[in-house]
């Protein structure tokens, strides 16, 4: 359940929890919220139970416990408040980034055969575990008796396959059997209900590729190494990123981008050209994304061809407290 109580020109997020298998409610401080697109080492924390938050945009929660998978996409300013039940049997974080998920029930971890229904007698989970962690395999459904998720293990590989309750293929993936390390390689498939792929991408030597189609079959958007392409259903081009690491020491952990970004409208005109910087991240990809940049080399905008907006060499937060409107939305393919 989300609330938003407006009161006051800031964005602030409250989180209230109640356990598995009680009925209390409690205030939860231990969690933090990220931006999509965006990693897990830009995050917000709550200060006396409340995060407060830079800007509007579409957030997750990171939490120890049962999974969040709930994606806040807070427009406005205020007091947005989220009442969690945590289920009474299902995956939990445990907090050790090299390890997957593990199944508990009531804060203990699942051991040897397992099998859970809905209140309508419906089989909703069943499956072999150790210490938490699944044994070859386990299976998910619907209420309706559909198969709802399928997950084999295989030495240190997994593979999963989610269905619809229609019983049509969503997506396979199959990748290394740890979930929360940043940097673990994998291989993922969406499809749309009538079978065509809506989204192929991999994770390998550290570069995320990934391409989205429209449901017709034609290209949306292709995020390579080095750059990143949008279309227009008719095809036509309508942004492109293209990034080069300026990282004075290549061996650095922390990675510095410089981003070139343009803008078409759908016959290929040309309406915006910007050259900006990431600092300090440690992925090797940068957040494309101009309005969460760290420093602003040139950005310029046109109008039937003449240019009628140029600045150069701005700090980035001087930029975005000038120029909100120019805000970008998250691509969804990024998510």
């Amino acid at each position: 359940m989300l609330t938003n109580l407006c009161s006051g020109q800031t964005i602030r997020f409250k989180l209230y929890r109640t356990k598995a298998c009680t009925t209390e409610e409690k205030l939860d401080s231990n969690y933090s919220l990220y931006k999509i697109s965006g990693n897990l080492d830009t995050s917000y924390s709550p200060k006396s139970g409340i995060v407060y938050l830079p800007d509007s945009g579409k957030y997750k929660i990171w939490a120890l416990g049962p999974i969040i998978d709930t994606v806040f996409n807070i427009r406005d300013t205020g007091l947005f408040v989220f009442r969690f039940k945590e289920p009474d049997h299902g995956l939990i974080v445990t907090g050790a980034t090299d390890t997957p998920p593990l199944y508990s029930r009531c804060d203990s971890l699942l051991n040897g055969y397992q099998e859970y229904s809905y209140q309508n007698g419906a089989l909703e989970m069943r499956g072999v575990f150790k210490r938490g962690y699944p044994q070859d395999s386990i299976a998910l459904f619907y209420n309706n008796g559909k198969l709802k998720s399928r997950t084999i293990k295989s030495g240190k590989t997994v593979i999963v396959t989610d269905f619809d309750s229609l019983g049509n293929k969503l997506r396979f993936y199959t990748g290394e059997n740890k979930s929360f390390m940043i940097y673990h390689e994998y291989e993922a498939m969406s499809f749309y209900p009538n079978g065509k792929i809506k989204r192929d991408e991999s994770l390998t030597k550290y570069i995320r590729r990934i391409k989205v189609y429209y449901p017709d079959g034609s290209v949306k958007s292709d995020l390579s190494k080095t750059k990143k392409v949008e279309y227009f259903p008719n095809g036509q081009m309508h942004f492109i990123y293209k990034w080069r690491d300026k990282t004075k020491h290549k061996k650095d952990e922390r990675k510095t981008f410089v981003i070139d970004r343009k803008e078409f409208d759908k016959n290929g005109t040309l309406l915006r050209f910007s050259q900006y910087e990431e600092w300090g991240n440690i992925i090797h990809q940068p957040n494309i994304d101009i309005y969460h940049s760290d420093w602003i080399n040139s950005d310029k905008k046109y109008e039937n061809g003449k240019k009628v907006f140029s600045i150069k060499d701005m700090d980035a937060k001087i930029y975005r407290q000038k120029y909100p409107v120019f805000q970008e939305e998250n691509d969804e393919d990024d998510e």
